[in-house]
């Protein structure tokens, strides 16, 4: 899932894009047809990405950049802090976020245990894993964050059909490496990455009514965005939360 800004049918000019100096660094802009100026940083390096309307001046789009400096110092030091890619299959992270509260990954290793001895406790912000080896230490972690999305999507994803009034999809749970989901519309499936775990409920919400808004509307356009307005209000708040925490690849 990517969120792309809104769309207004107002225009049928094509997206035109520019760079403009700022004291925060340069701005990539890309005015398009939409109704609101909206602000997002690269999550890869932090640099600063505006949408705006056609019309818009560049004075304007720095005095909106300018207005949100502490914003932006605190998601480029949130980009800074996130944990590293994890790149080898026994590898863990030092930290992990349970639903946005950071736990220190702490792994002891068993030796000689027949049957192997396989734990995971959390416990005062610790989550200790007890295993022969990493490999297998990084799959109880994911087989932990697998059950524990589940069991917030068997409740969420339920409870926000019937509030756009939908009949409840089938929800599937993957690894993804570059969305945090999709959705299939002939199946009426949606698919939801398995490190959406690692989120704040708020911003896992933001995700279920992304691809339960595609039930509805299948594009990106003025309609798709009106239905997630009127779902959920609150989601651009959100949206910045999905760059700042990243895909770590878990």
């Amino acid at each position: 899932m990517k969120l792309p800004s809104l769309f207004s049918s107002a225009s049928a000019q094509r997206p035109s894009t520019s760079r403009l100096e700022h004291p925060l660094g340069e701005i990539q802009v890309q005015r398009k047809a939409i109704r609101h100026l909206y602000l997002r940083l690269d999550p890869n390096n932090g640099r600063l990405r505006v949408n705006a309307p056609h019309r818009t001046s560049d004075r304007m789009i720095r005095d909106f950049v300018s207005s949100r400096a502490d914003w932006i110092t605190r998601q480029r030091q949130r980009l800074a802090d996130r944990p590293a890619v994890i790149t080898a299959d026994d590898q863990l992270p030092e930290t992990l976020d349970l639903l946005g509260r950071p736990h220190a990954v702490i792994w002891h290793q068993e030796h000689n245990k027949i049957p192997p001895c396989k734990r995971l406790i959390i416990m005062d912000g610790r989550l200790r894993l007890s295993c022969r080896d990493r490999a297998t230490a990084r799959q109880l972690l994911r087989e932990h964050c697998r059950q524990h999305l589940k069991d917030l999507l068997d409740q969420r994803v339920p409870a926000w059909a019937e509030h756009m009034q939908l009949a409840q999809p089938e929800t599937r749970i993957r690894r993804m490496k570059t969305r945090w989901g999709s959705c299939n519309i002939l199946k009426r499936r949606i698919w939801l990455n398995l490190e959406l775990a690692r989120l704040p409920v708020e911003a896992i919400d933001l995700v279920i009514v992304h691809e339960l808004a595609h039930l509805i509307e299948r594009g990106h356009n003025h309609r798709f965005y009106a239905v997630m307005d009127a779902t959920y209000p609150d989601w651009r708040r959100w949206e910045s939360t999905l760059d700042a925490y990243g895909i770590i690849g878990l």
